[in-house]
């Protein structure tokens, strides 16, 4: 078993289904659909295969971003996923710590990246082997860490 850390893009990614009107160009939404379809695919096909550790800040950032951002799933739906994820005893749930906050802030300080990403990180750190994502933040804190970064969708976003 792999120990991962999969970001929250992915997470969403792979539950929200582009929607073409809200995409300027056809181009931009076959992209979206692209990915959607990747992400999709990384868990048909890997979840399996991983140990994933996620911080509780993280299951409250899939909810937000599932529920608030972008194309919005019903609200009684990102909770039920939320939910679901704090009771999967597969998935291994990480507290985060105050040396977790005062550590993310450093970071962020020193990196540029804003802090979101840390407190995702930070307190799984010692515990996984392998990041999966689609920010292009991750490859630099992969690096800080020494942890390998893996993009399921082979496409960066700027996030």
């Amino acid at each position: 078993m792999i120990k991962a850390f999969v970001d929250t893009e992915i997470w969403v990614l792979a539950k929200k289904k582009p929607v073409r009107e809200k995409f300027k160009s056809s181009k931009d939404y076959r992209r979206a659909l692209k990915i959607h379809k990747s992400c999709r695919e990384f868990f048909e096909k890997e979840f399996d295969n991983l140990r994933i550790y996620m911080t509780l800040h993280q299951i409250a950032e899939v909810f937000h971003v599932l529920a608030f951002r972008g194309h919005r799933v019903p609200l009684n739906e990102a909770f039920a996923i939320a939910d679901g994820l704090m009771k999967d005893d597969s998935i291994i749930k990480v507290p985060v710590l105050a040396e977790h906050v005062v550590e993310s802030l450093m970071a962020s300080i020193e990196t540029g990246i804003h802090i979101w990403d840390f407190l995702c990180f930070v307190p799984l750190k010692n515990y996984v082997e392998v990041i999966y994502s689609l920010d292009r933040h991750f490859l630099e804190i992969g690096k800080k860490y020494d942890v390998k970064v893996v993009n399921p969708a082979q496409e960066w976003l700027d996030l």
